[in-house]
């Protein structure tokens, strides 16, 4: 994987994909073969020995996720004293916003570590070099809500490639079409009766149903679901 000057990995939109196949090749083959929810806290955990801990980031909640590269201390929000403070953490803590660690954000959640391991798998050596300029603090990714839709920074291009990434390595190619065709099959058209009714499914009804088959089989929320049919130009009902 070639690098700029900056230490960030260039990579186009279009090789997410194949990236994703060989991270998953490396941590989660099964992911490849059939559509089943890759397993993200097992791969950070278990095969790349990081250590998830779920607490306040910040105060507003802006941060959902932050993966630390040195050992150090990292300033984070006590929500019960109302005050920011720091602590002390080891190299390869992936920390997850616990606001989001409920059952109703389970595909942010899963997101969220999908987006942080993608970090350590392909930015560990940016901050690598930043930590031996800067021993003061620990070196961390942190990863707001917003994202970054068209990058110019190093920050904002490590922000859209995890996101992308994670994407591809939560909702794979080739099975996600897959998925997405069994889903489709199952459904059938209805007729239509006039500009507001319709007896049977309406188009727009089954591509809801093929949407949300997606982000359940896929343990995904319905957006990321969405924005992946999309990227993938996977074709649904009277589209």
């Amino acid at each position: 994987m070639k690098l700029n000057s900056d230490f960030v990995p260039i990579i186009s939109k279009k090789e997410m994909d194949h990236e994703a196949t060989k991270f998953l090749r490396k941590y989660c083959p099964e992911a490849l073969e059939s559509p089943i929810p890759v397993p993200v806290e097992d791969i950070a955990e278990l095969k790349m020995e990081l250590e998830i801990d779920y607490v306040n980031i910040d105060e507003a909640c802006e941060t959902l996720g932050m993966m630390i590269f040195s050992d150090g201390a990292v300033e984070l929000y006590d929500r019960e004293n109302d005050q920011y403070v720091l602590r002390p953490y080891n190299r390869g803590t992936l920390l997850v916003e616990s606001n989001i660690g409920d059952v109703s954000n389970r595909g942010r959640e899963r997101f969220t570590i999908a987006h942080e391991i993608v970090h350590w798998h392909i930015h560990k050596l940016r901050f690598t070099m930043m930590g031996l300029k800067d021993q003061t603090l620990a070196k961390a990714c942190r990863c707001p809500q917003e994202k970054a839709y068209n990058p110019k920074t190093p920050e904002e291009w490590m922000e859209w490639q995890a996101d992308n990434l994670a994407a591809a390595i939560l909702m794979p190619a080739e099975m996600f079409r897959k998925k997405a065709s069994e889903i489709k099959a199952s459904f059938k058209v209805g007729r239509k009766i006039n500009d507001h009714m319709w007896s049977g499914f309406s188009p727009s009804i089954i591509n809801e149903l093929i949407i949300d088959g997606l982000a359940e089989a896929f343990h995904v929320s319905k957006q990321a679901a969405e924005i992946r049919v999309k990227t993938l130009d996977i074709k649904l009902m009277g589209s």
